[in-house]
């Protein structure tokens, strides 16, 4: 529900701020029971930990911050395969959340 009512708002209200951005667009959108969950695990990723969510995604370099051409934001987009999540596009805005996020350094 948190995922509806956030992409609802308009996105210059909402802050690029990570702990934001996991509980609103990652959790919901990616740590489902079918992708990225501590029950499917696919391609060995669990997006559920706020931090280790982090972790993996500077450590494993789909992001970088303040590169507009981080790998997250490819398969975000669709621009990679496969895209991210599989069952359909992420919202304009929370993709843009994330670009936000990441063009000001990807802080923690």
């Amino acid at each position: 529900m948190l995922a509806a009512l956030a992409s609802c708002t308009d996105p210059g209200e909402r802050e690029a701020d990570w702990d934001f951005i996991h509980a609103a667009i990652i959790e919901p959108s990616c740590a489902t029971s079918s992708c990225h969950s501590s029950l499917s695990m696919t391609a060995g990723i669990d997006f559920e930990d706020v931090d280790a969510s982090y972790d993996f995604l500077l450590g494993q370099f789909f992001v970088v911050p303040f590169d507009q051409n981080s790998n997250l934001l490819f398969l975000l987009n669709g621009v990679e395969r496969p895209l991210m999540p599989p069952d359909g596009p992420l919202p304009k805005a929370d993709v843009d959340l994330v670009k936000a996020w990441i063009a000001e350094g990807a802080l923690r």
